[in-house]
């Protein structure tokens, strides 16, 4: 099974750690690939940027949709993810999506630890887009930008280790899951100061889409998903223009 996980922004030392933690939890024989899009922001942390980045992960599924069983999209606010299912039928799962879904399994309700405040009001959106609003507890945000969690770990995990614990002693949060890709590599850091289970995202999309494909399931096609209608799409990149011909 080979894998393409996509960090939706350019940032090549993410896209590095992100690529070793789906390796290292990823099952005997999946192919692991991390990459990021060829242009787009460093760091999404506002509407601006993920759409910019929205745009080239869907143009990055579309140049690879022949080449790969499933797609994993690495940005918690899940930029693109349904247009990206427009493009292939092939599984594609966003890593806020996969992290909020397995936490309700083991939890009742969950919490989302995330980076800068700002990006609070385009998690809220996401939670209410899955319908998971009486499941989620609270999104609480750190101080921290997402390039200064790869510059400065220490510090990133002592500041969700604590807003883990509010969430859970304050908020009624059974488990946590990480806002930010680039919180992956620091999950069993904060599980083991908070008690509760805690999910990186990059891992429960990785997770979910392995059983997609094992199970024999593809994005269905008659409805919201269906292929993109036949149509000019002017000034486009070719990449994008070979989708709507």
């Amino acid at each position: 099974m080979k894998i393409l996980v996509i960090n939706p922004n350019t940032t090549l030392e993410m896209t590095k750690s992100i690529g070793e933690m789906a390796e290292k939890y990823c099952a005997r024989g999946t192919e692991i690939t991390a990459i990021s899009p060829d242009w787009g922001p460093r760091s999404i942390e506002g509407h601006f940027e993920e759409y910019l980045s929205a745009m080239a992960t869907v143009e990055t599924v579309a140049k690879f949709k022949e080449d790969y069983d499933a797609f994993v999209i690495a940005c918690y606010g899940d930029p693109g993810v349904s247009a990206c299912r427009e493009v292939t039928e092939k599984p594609v799962v966003g890593i806020g999506e996969a992290s909020m879904h397995m936490a309700c399994f083991v939890g009742h309700k969950f919490s989302v630890v995330t980076v800068i405040p700002r990006i609070k009001p385009l998690l809220e959106d996401l939670v209410k887009q899955l319908g998971l609003t009486s499941k989620c507890a609270s999104i609480r945000a750190t101080n921290l930008s997402v390039l200064e969690i790869e510059q400065d770990p220490e510090r990133a995990v002592t500041e969700m280790i604590d807003e883990a614990k509010l969430a859970v002693k304050n908020d009624g949060a059974e488990a946590i899951c990480l806002g930010c890709a680039g919180m992956g590599p620091l999950d069993l850091r904060v599980q083991d100061a908070v008690g509760v289970p805690v999910f990186d995202g990059t891992v429960s999309a990785v997770k979910i889409v392995e059983g997609l494909v094992t199970y024999g399931k593809h994005t269905s096609k008659i409805g919201a998903y269906s292929w993109p209608e036949k149509k000019e799409l002017v000034g486009c990149s070719t990449i994008l223009q070979s989708i709507s011909e």
